[in-house]
């Protein structure tokens, strides 16, 4: 399996974590196959998780500022 391109889209990794969790679920992959895309899974949940928590911490960001946006990295 490939890394996750950083340039992917939270929608692209939402797509493809439920694509890899209906085939977890189908039970038709073999045990290694299962464990690979079961680590697949897991760092698109982590990607998908990161990518929320920047997006609540600009917004934050954004409302205690009346709405202009700072760049704190």
């Amino acid at each position: 399996m490939a890394d996750i391109d950083k340039d992917m889209s939270y929608e692209e990794a939402v797509k493809e974590l439920e694509s890899i969790i209906s085939k977890l679920d189908s039970g038709e992959a073999s045990l290694d196959d299962s464990i690979k895309l079961y680590s697949r899974g897991m760092e698109l949940s982590k990607f998908c998780k990161d990518r929320l928590d920047s997006i609540v911490k600009k917004i934050s960001m954004l409302s205690e500022d009346g709405g202009s946006e700072k760049d704190f990295s």
